[in-house]
């Protein structure tokens, strides 16, 4: 081979491997954003931490039996409704009567024991729910606060519960209207804020009691609620010498529900406190004014979920 034929082959090897690092200098051009330049990065506010566990809380909330229950609850409502008026058997169990507030306060008999429970399940197990399937050490190393991981949960029930306690009564009111003639608004939004501010109260109670128990539960929290406070409600009221004393007792928060019911003209709630009442004349009495009842179950709740958040704080993970 001719020295020619194999410098051609050598130029045209070189040439081949060589790079062009030639390009185009607007299609590199971004701007500083896309680039991430000059981008000052920082922590997300308390609130929407709060908001971001408060959102994981109600997609966990879809999955567990406690929405479930509360569904159920609400479609049982124009079920019985349908049954005490179309079966000539179940008749009597409603009131004939022309007033939508008596109406609704017999469709609502039994919330002073939904409204425990549905506080129960919804706060009882939670925290320890979280510690025990160790979901918890997913959250708190991070930088967030445990008071906005403690507030965001709580207010996922609070909210649930609210929702459950509103539309109850905006069933209730409904199935009245189709029967009834007369309607008195403002006793029957009285008696709602009243059982709004119960429901607060129910919640910071049990949500303290789990903040304090390793396996969290369900019957605890319900059985205090519906049997242990009631009963020493009216022991307080019923035994007390001093008039001032027994006027403290009207307005512990576990007589919001005979309140609110009562409010509406209803004088048999289905409740601890209606139970004794029909077999024994108690001189304890549930308070007349609103506001104080609901300026004491909010501040008990409040003052519930300050300790509770201080447990929280100190709990070794």
């Amino acid at each position: 081979m001719s020295k020619a034929s194999r410098a051609e082959k050598k130029a045209a090897k070189k040439s081949a491997s060589t790079v062009d690092d030639s390009y185009d200098e607007y299609i590199r051009e971004i701007t500083d954003q896309e680039a991430h330049r000059d981008v000052v990065y920082e922590l997300p506010s308390y609130v929407s931490q709060v908001k971001e566990c408060f959102m994981i809380q109600m997609k966990r909330y879809t999955k567990q039996k406690v929405m479930w229950f509360a569904i159920i609850l609400l479609a049982l409502i124009p079920v019985l409704f349908i049954l005490f008026e179309k079966v000539e058997s179940l008749k009597g169990m409603l009131p004939v009567t022309e007033v939508t507030n008596i109406y609704i306060a017999s469709l609502l008999q039994f919330m002073p024991l939904v409204i425990p429970l549905l506080a129960a399940i919804a706060c009882g197990s939670m925290l320890s729910q979280e510690f025990n399937e160790r979901t918890v050490y997913l959250s708190l190393p991070l930088p967030m606060p445990r008071s906005a991981f403690y507030l965001g949960k709580f207010m996922a029930a609070l909210v649930l519960i609210e929702g459950v306690l509103t539309a109850a009564y905006g069933i209730c009111m409904i199935l009245a209207m189709t029967v009834t003639t007369k309607t008195y608004t403002r006793e029957i939004f009285e008696s709602m804020l009243v059982m709004i501010f119960y429901v607060f109260f129910c919640c910071a109670f049990t949500y303290f009691l789990s903040t304090k128990l390793k396996r969290g539960s369900t019957m605890l929290p319900f059985v205090a609620l519906v049997g242990v406070l009631p009963i020493v409600s009216i022991a307080l009221g019923h035994f007390a010498t001093a008039d001032i004393m027994s006027t403290i007792a009207s307005y512990i928060p576990t007589f919001s529900p005979e309140m609110a019911l009562y409010s509406l003209g209803d004088n048999v709630p289905f409740s601890i406190y209606g139970v004794i009442t029909i077999l024994v004349p108690l001189k304890a009495v549930p308070g007349k004014n609103t506001l104080i009842m609901m300026a004491v179950s909010l501040l008990l709740g409040v003052i519930m979920l300050i300790a509770g958040n201080k447990v929280v704080k100190g709990r070794d993970m």
